[in-house]
């Protein structure tokens, strides 16, 4: 998980967003049938979030798309506080583990939010299991805070661990080669590089890790500064 750069409310959500509320709040009353949104209200949303987070779940940082679709999250629950449905500031773009990991669990704001906290300032990634860790140092809220939002979405998943490692491994390899190599660097090697810093690539969170571990604080920074380009 890291930090999440929101932009302004879409249009469409700003001018339908009332309308989509009011047809929810009066599904939550009972005086209407159907699903939360509507096929229009979805697609508006999908295509949103979709940028928010660069195509990757909010959370596991997994892309979407290829094991699982977009699912919106609310990171207070629709069915808890149906007037914050299609609220902007409220939705997120998940995967349907994350998701239904989640369901409708009333996290009383321990869960981390990703557009107003910075992830990467409370998490520690260990180097065997691929699980993720609060960082050492923490006061006890935020720790607290860090290991819910672990519960919550189920973060600690074995698949996740696993590609974790795998992406830190990689991340080492092409770091040595790339510290390694004098008089300019191969294409093969570049290629690499604009991999790892592209935005949609999976797990930045590691990836940044790897590179302040490594002492390479400099190509975190540059990783960061792509999500803001």
């Amino acid at each position: 998980m890291v930090r999440l750069q929101r932009g302004a409310q879409p249009p469409q959500l700003r001018e339908q967003g009332a309308k989509w509320t009011k047809r929810w709040e009066e599904i939550r009353a009972g005086k209407r049938t159907g699903d939360w949104a509507l096929p229009v209200a979805r697609k508006v949303l999908s295509d949103e979030l979709q940028k928010l987070a660069f195509g990757k779940c909010a959370f596991c940082e997994s892309l979407l798309g290829v094991t699982t679709y977009l699912e919106a999250e609310h990171y207070v629950a629709k069915s808890l506080r149906p007037e914050q449905a299609f609220e902007w500031k409220n939705l997120f773009p998940v995967c349907r583990l994350c998701n239904g990991a989640k369901r409708d669990i009333d996290h009383a704001g321990l869960l981390i939010k990703p557009d107003a906290e910075d992830p990467e300032s409370m998490l520690w990634l260990h180097p065997d299991s691929g699980k993720l860790e609060p960082r050492a140092g923490l006061d006890e809220a935020i720790r607290h805070s860090v290991e819910r939002t672990l519960e919550l979405c189920d973060l600690q998943r074995g698949s996740l661990c696993t590609k974790r490692i795998e992406t830190m491994r990689f991340t080492i390899r092409w770091l040595d080669r790339f510290l390694g190599q004098q008089g300019g660097h191969d294409a093969g090697l570049m290629d690499e590089w604009f991999h790892l810093i592209d935005p949609r690539t999976e797990y930045k969170f590691v990836i940044r890790h790897v590179f302040e571990i490594r002492r390479q604080p400099r190509l975190a920074e540059r990783d960061r500064r792509s999500f803001r380009e």
